[in-house]
Order: C-alpha cells, then sequence, then structure tokens
C-alpha cells in the first residue's frame, strides 16, 4: 500500500444522482468529503426523470430546487397519463385514446398535493439533472468532486476506510483515508467489495430504451407526460411501447426529444439492429413517415433486489447500490436522494461529536425497509399494466385482426361490449396506484433508535397507496404548513432541517420550552432551535393547529432530515429533563 496523500471526512464512491446529492448535503453541513466517479461525465441516458414532492423538498433543503424547477417540465404539462391505440393510423381504430389518469399531483388531485408540500412534483431527466447537481457539488467543494477517477481498492479497519484511487486520465494513483465511505456506485465496486450480496430477482423482463428528437407537436396532448401504446401492430401494452416526454426547451405537446421504451422477447437478438426502434416507434405511433433523430439506444432488464446490508462498518450503500427496481412509479431516483439526505445528517452528527456512532446503525435500520417496499411496489406496478391488456382480452396468441377487433368492440356504443368497456376503465383507474402514489412518496415512517416512538396508533388508510395523512407521530415527516412574518411566507420545510434539530413550539407555551431547549443545546453541544408557532412566525391559515395533534403547551422535536424524532403531547415540569433524555436516545449520545 502506498502511502497516505489524502485525509478526509467522508468518501463518496459514485456520482450520481446519489452520489452528488450526498456531496451536495454534506457540504451545506460544513462536512468535507471527496467524490470520485469513473466515468469522464455524468449520465448520457435519460433514464429516471419524475421527481416527487419528497424528492423536491430536499432539494429545496440543498439550494437545487430553482434551478430544477428552471429547467423541468411544469405542473400542467405532466397532469396526465394517456393510454391509446397510437398517435395516429388509417385503421378507425388508430390514434384512439383508450383511457386517462391525473398524474403526479395534476388534475383532480392538484388540490390534495398543495396541501401536502410546498413543492410541486416534476419531470426533468437525468442527463440534466446529474450536470446540475454535479455543478452544486463542485461549486460547494472545490476540486473535491473527481470525474474519470476509480477506487480499485478498499479496506478498512477500526478506525476508517482506505481506498486506493486512480485517475483515469493520467493513471496516477493516490491513497485516501477517510472516517467513513459512502458507495452511491450502483453496486459496481463497493458491495461487492465489503461482502453486501444483493437478493431478490434478476433479469425480469428485457427491455430496450431509444431516445429520440422528432416532432410529434401535431400528434400529442400538451398535458400528457407518458403515452403508453396498446396496438396490435406491436405487441401489447409494454411489447407497443411507452413514449416519454423529454423536453428540454419545450414541455407541452412541442417537445423536442422523447424517450420510447419496449419490452422485447428475452434474448432476442434482432432488437440489437440499427433500425429496430426506429422502425417500432414509426409502426407503434402510426406515423410511418416519422423523422426522428435517434441519439442513444440502451438494452436494460428489469430487477427487483435489495442489499443484504446497507451498511457494513464504515462502508455504507445509498442508491442503486442499495436497491434496484423497475422505473414505474418513478422510485428509483427518488429513493436514491432520499437515501443520501437519510444518512448524511448522521454523519455530520457523529463526526460533530454531539452523536454517538450507534447512530449511524440507524441507517440500514430506516432505510432498508423503505428499500424493500419501494422495490416490491415498483414490480407491482410494472405488472399492474399487464391487467389492462387482460381486460381488453388480449394475449400473445391473439392474431392481430383479432386484437384490432378487441378494440374495435371498445370503441363501440354497442350494449353487448359494455361490460368490456367497465373492465377496460376499471383497470386503466387503478393505475392511479403508479401515477397518484402520494402515500408512498411521502408517508414512510421510519422505526429505529433515532425515533423516540409513543403509544399513539397508527392511522388506518382507506387506501394506503394513494391517501396520504400528514402527522407528529415520531418517526413521520413533518406536516407543512405555511407560516407567515410581516411580508414573508416560508414553510415548516424552510425553518426545519439543514443540519439542524428543530422544537416546534405554540408561543404561549414557548418560553419554557425555549429555556429547556436553550440549556440541552449548550449542555450537549447539539445544534437545535425553537421555532415558536405564534410569535414571529403566524399559523395565519391554522394548517399547523389542524395537524399538529399535540396540546398548545405540546412540544414536536423535528430531526434534521425533517423526520419527527419525538413529541411531547403536553407540557411538561421538567422540559428540560425529557428534552435531555430525547435527544440523548436519539443521538445514541449514552
Amino acid at each position: 500500500m502506498t502511502d497516505v496523500t489524502d485525509e478526509v471526512p467522508v468518501l463518496i464512491v459514485g456520482g450520481g444522482g446519489a452520489g452528488l446529492t450526498t456531496s451536495i448535503l454534506l457540504s451545506r453541513m460544513g462536512v468535507q468529503s471527496l467524490l470520485v466517479e469513473r466515468h469522464a461525465t455524468t449520465s448520457h441516458l435519460p433514464k429516471a426523470h419524475v421527481l416527487n414532492q419528497r424528492t423536491m423538498e430536499i432539494l429545496r433543503e440543498a439550494g437545487v430546487a430553482d434551478d430544477v424547477y428552471k429547467r423541468s417540465c411544469p405542473p400542467e404539462h405532466m397532469a396526465s397519463i394517456a393510454w391509446a391505440t397510437s398517435l395516429a393510423g388509417p385503421r378507425p381504430e388508430h390514434g384512439r385514446v383508450i383511457g386517462c389518469v391525473d398524474a403526479f399531483g395534476g388534475g383532480s388531485a392538484t388540490a390534495t398535493y398543495a396541501v401536502a408540500s410546498p413543492c410541486v412534483s416534476t419531470n426533468l431527466p437525468q442527463i440534466r439533472l446529474e450536470p446540475l447537481l454535479r455543478q452544486h457539488a463542485e461549486s460547494l467543494a472545490p476540486g473535491r468532486v473527481l470525474f474519470h477517477h476509480e477506487v480499485s481498492s478498499i479496506e478498512q479497519d477500526a478506525d476508517g476506510v482506505t481506498a486506493v484511487v486512480v485517475d483515469r486520465d493520467s493513471g496516477a494513483v493516490r491513497t485516501v483515508r477517510a472516517r467513513y465511505l459512502v458507495g452511491a456506485d450502483a453496486g459496481r465496486t463497493v458491495g461487492p467489495t465489503v461482502g453486501v450480496r444483493m437478493g431478490g430477482l434478476a433479469d425480469l423482463v428485457d427491455m430496450v430504451s431509444c431516445h429520440i428528437t422528432a416532432d410529434l407537436s401535431s400528434v400529442v396532448d400538451a398535458g400528457t407526460l407518458i403515452h403508453f401504446l396498446i396496438n396490435p401492430d406491436g405487441d401489447g401494452s409494454m411489447g407497443s411501447g411507452v413514449l416519454v416526454k423529454m423536453g428540454p426547451e419545450h414541455w407541452d405537446e412541442r417537445s423536442e426529444e422523447w424517450v420510447f421504451h419496449a419490452l422485447v422477447p428475452p434474448g432476442d437478438t434482432a432488437s440489437y439492429a440499427p433500425d429496430f426502434m426506429p422502425d417500432l416507434i414509426r409502426r407503434s405511433l402510426g406515423l410511418p413517415d416519422l423523422q426522428a433523430t435517434v441519439h442513444a439506444v440502451s438494452h436494460w432488464r428489469l430487477e427487483a433486489s435489495l442489499a443484504d446490508r446497507y451498511q457494513v462498518g464504515r462502508v455504507f450503500l445509498v442508491g442503486d447500490a442499495a436497491h434496484k427496481h423497475s422505473p414505474t412509479t418513478g422510485l428509483g431516483l427518488n429513493s436514491a436522494v432520499q437515501d443520501a439526505h437519510n444518512l448524511a445528517w448522521k454523519l455530520h452528527a457523529v463526526l460533530a461529536g454531539h452523536a454517538g456512532e450507534g447512530l449511524l446503525d440507524t441507517y440500514e435500520a430506516e432505510r432498508r425497509p423503505v428499500g424493500r417496499r419501494n422495490v416490491e411496489r415498483a414490480t407491482t406496478t410494472f405488472f399492474l399494466h399487464m391487467n389492462i391488456d387482460a381486460a381488453l382480452g388480449l394475449a400473445p396468441d391473439l392474431s392481430k385482426e383479432a386484437s384490432w377487433a378487441r378494440l374495435t368492440r371498445l370503441f363501440s356504443d354497442a350494449a353487448e361490449d359494455a361490460d368490456l368497456r367497465e373492465r377496460v376503465a376499471a383497470a386503466i383507474a387503478d393505475e392511479c396506484h403508479e401515477f397518484g402514489a402520494q402515500n408512498v412518496d411521502l408517508g414512510f415512517t421510519y422505526t429505529s433508535s433515532a425515533v423516540v416512538h409513543d403509544a399513539s396508533a397508527e392511522h388506518v388508510y382507506a387506501d394506503a397507496v394513494t391517501d396520504f395523512h400528514p402527522q407528529t407521530r415520531p418517526g413521520h415527516r413533518i406536516p407543512h404548513a405555511w407560516l407567515v412574518r410581516a411580508d414573508e411566507r416560508r414553510s415548516t420545510f424552510d425553518l426545519t432541517g439543514r443540519g439542524r434539530f428543530t422544537l416546534v413550539v405554540d408561543v404561549a407555551a414557548g418560553a419554557a420550552w425555549a429555556a429547556a431547549a436553550k440549556s440541552v443545546a449548550e449542555q450537549q453541544g447539539v445544534p437545535l432551535d425553537v421555532l415558536e408557532i405564534g410569535g414571529d412566525w403566524h399559523d395565519s391559515d391554522g394548517t399547523w393547529a389542524a395537524q399538529r395533534e399535540v396540546a398548545p403547551d405540546g412540544a414536536v422535536l423535528v430531526r434534521p432530515d425533517q423526520h419527527v424524532a419525538w413529541r411531547s403531547m403536553t407540557g411538561h415540569p421538567a422540559p428540560a429533563d425529557v428534552l435531555r433524555s430525547a435527544l440523548r436516545y436519539v443521538l445514541s449520545a449514552g
């Protein structure tokens, strides 16, 4: 082993969404890190694109959200998902919409999503998000974000991790010594090196994606983000293809770029032919003369896998290094950003000396159950699309003419076809569990020693996928409420987080809690703020009061990741004692 040439608190391996977000969050909390990425540039494929409300809240905290919104799809242009036979074509059944659902907080869901978060969901493909994240990461950590550098070996001991890093341009080798290592390399090197295994299902189906520039302005709707084609000239819903709007200058019907995904038979060599995707796109869209510029074609296989561990000693896994799943429900990149958010504040707390190392054990305890749930949900929603084929009565052994005949019946007004129409409408309506999964996006909760759980009952949901219920029950994300000070309007998410704990209290009982918080913060060296609602900040529309679930003299302790750590349902005769005890428990401070 060569001499150590670089020492850093945190080494991040991988410069995709998870790694770059980790770098940004650590930098903003004052933690120095070094990021190394084996590729020379960020992703050259669109890949992940939908950013849900929780992810945008995190990017808002990271100072990135405004730049994302400037470049991404406005809500009104991603409010709908459509299933259609094609976009055009000679048959009466061509160019027909089979059904639509509201998506990502659009349409009838707009008000529900608006009251849940200060942020709207948006759409920005990975090829444009990652350069933006890289720019922010490099500006916060100049010279500490190294692309075209590769980790060739990793060793860890009781005090830290030693990695050998190779500059792939010059061949120069450096040895990096870090207190902790974050593996954000999609499972290529870090996980296998430390003995982590991925369990689950691999190679579920073969997919091919094609990134194109084409003018579809005369045949698409401005508000529809994704078109699923069900076309007998293709092969069912996934085989006929999925068309996704990608901007970048226009996000309405004038979108310049698109991605087209299609399921192909396992091991199908024909799909590797240069003209396969252009031909399939023209056939499925019903546009035989479409002029399209192909930027990239990628083949990939659907997985549903989860790492058996998220932590091995001083090594932590985030993003695709910890979980891999179908792109349906848009949980991949969103989960990665949320992994980074959960881990970053804990690394900061331990490195700053106000938390014990046991706090780091709660990363796996909290994020792995969420990862498992998201893998299962993504797999479920992928195969949910097959229910539409089944409702239509389409099957692989059905001839093209017989399949078109089923579609002819669907669009008829005949009374004898009413059952067919009802079955198809019900199957499409069920797609709200993919495109309106607000409780999946916002309602996940943490159970670990970094949360002081109380005896309150879990909320009972009518639909645990779509129905989101804001609450302060420990482990849950803090409810969003707009607070007003003079002419300033800020969300509870703007006044919490950012590497600090926050005690949220009502001004009527704020003095006792504020004095307690000041005493505890000074004694334990913990960054702890007090947010007195009704003082400088007013709950002008009563939203916080309706959601806080504690009495006016109670208190809610919010962690730096904006999840509730502890709450006191009422006032307490010794507020400093109970607050001190809660913080010591949460921070594994003994």
